[in-house]
C-alpha cells in the first residue's frame, strides 16, 4: 500500500463515518477520497469506475450544498415509496444499457460488471442524498461487489476500503434504522 492508497483509505473512510453521522464533512472528506481514486482507476484501466469518481466529486459538491440548504430546517431520514424504488431499478438497468457500449468503446476492462456497479452507484448516490435509509442496503450489495472487482484486478487496498465500506453501510442502516423509528 502506498501513501496515494493509504489516503484514499482514510479520506473514505472518513467520509462513511461521518455520512452516518449526518454530518455535511461527509462530503468534503469524500470528494478528496473520490479525487484520488480517480486517478488510480484510470491507471488501472477501470474507467467506468474512473468516470464515477467524476461524478462523485459533482454529487459531493450537490451533496454538500443540498445538505447545507436544509442546516437551518427539518431534514430527517425518510423511507422510499414503492414507486421510487421502481424508479431506482429503472434507473440502474436503464444506466447499465447506456453504459456498456460507451465502456466497450473505451475499453474498460470489466464492462458488464462496471456497467452495473457505475449505474448502481450513481442512483445510489442520490438516494443518499435524499437521505432515504434505504441507500444503505443497496451500497452493502455494491461495496460488496466491488470488494470482488478490486481484487480480480490485484486492486487489494481498495477492496479493504470496500470491504470497510459495506460494513460501514450495514451500521448506517442500523443506526438510521434507530433514529427513522424515534
Amino acid at each position: 500500500m502506498n501513501v496515494i492508497d493509504l489516503l484514499a483509505l482514510c479520506f473514505g473512510i472518513l467520509g462513511v463515518i461521518l455520512t452516518i453521522r449526518e454530518t455535511i464533512w461527509c462530503w468534503a472528506a469524500g470528494i478528496i477520497s473520490v479525487s484520488i481514486q480517480g486517478f488510480v482507476f484510470y491507471k488501472a484501466r477501470l474507467f467506468g469506475d474512473f468516470s464515477l469518481q467524476i461524478f462523485y466529486f459533482v454529487s459531493g459538491l450537490y451533496g454538500w450544498i443540498y445538505w447545507n440548504k436544509y442546516k437551518t430546517q427539518e431534514f430527517n431520514i425518510s423511507k422510499m415509496s414503492k414507486k421510487n424504488w421502481v424508479l431506482v431499478f429503472l434507473g440502474i438497468i436503464i444506466l447499465s444499457f447506456i453504459l456498456y457500449p460507451i465502456l466497450k468503446y473505451i475499453k474498460s476492462d470489466k464492462i458488464i460488471f462496471e456497467s452495473i456497479l457505475t449505474s448502481s452507484s450513481i442512483i445510489c448516490t442520490y438516494m443518499m442524498a435524499k437521505k432515504w435509509i434505504e441507500n444503505w442496503i443497496l451500497w452493502i450489495l455494491i461495496d460488496l461487489a466491488y470488494v470482488y472487482l478490486y481484487l480480480v484486478k490485484q486492486l487489494p487496498t481498495y477492496a479493504i476500503l470496500y470491504l470497510f465500506f459495506s460494513v460501514m453501510a450495514l451500521y448506517g442502516f442500523y443506526l438510521w434504522r434507530k433514529k427513522l423509528k424515534k
